[in-house]
């Protein structure tokens, strides 16, 4: 298995036409179960930010490519920069997270 950069975030875009198949909300439910498996790790997060194409963006934190690498490997995720803050939504994860996100 290839090493992957612990800084590394995931990204996951979805079409228009995944957001209407209910994908996003799949998706958080497969996620919030592997978060409760990896026992609520305090940087482990998933976020959603909307593109104006009616798409979403998902984002992972890095600490997910080692509680979560299954999932990011089914999902198809690549490896991203931070995402930027601004209407980023926290779907799966504690609130602070902002606090400890690298």
């Amino acid at each position: 298995m290839e090493h992957v950069n612990e800084m590394n975030w995931y990204h996951l875009p979805l079409t228009t036409g995944q957001v209407a198949a209910g994908e996003v909300q799949q998706r958080k439910e497969a996620f919030s179960e592997a978060f409760a498996a990896a026992r609520a790790p305090r940087s482990m997060a998933f976020f959603q930010q909307g593109r104006e194409d009616g798409g979403v963006d998902l984002f992972l934190t890095p600490e997910c490519g080692e509680h979560a690498a299954e999932l990011l490997a089914e999902w198809g995720c690549v490896p991203c920069e931070r995402p930027s803050m601004i209407g980023l939504y926290l779907l799966v994860g504690h609130n602070e997270i902002t606090y400890y996100m690298p």
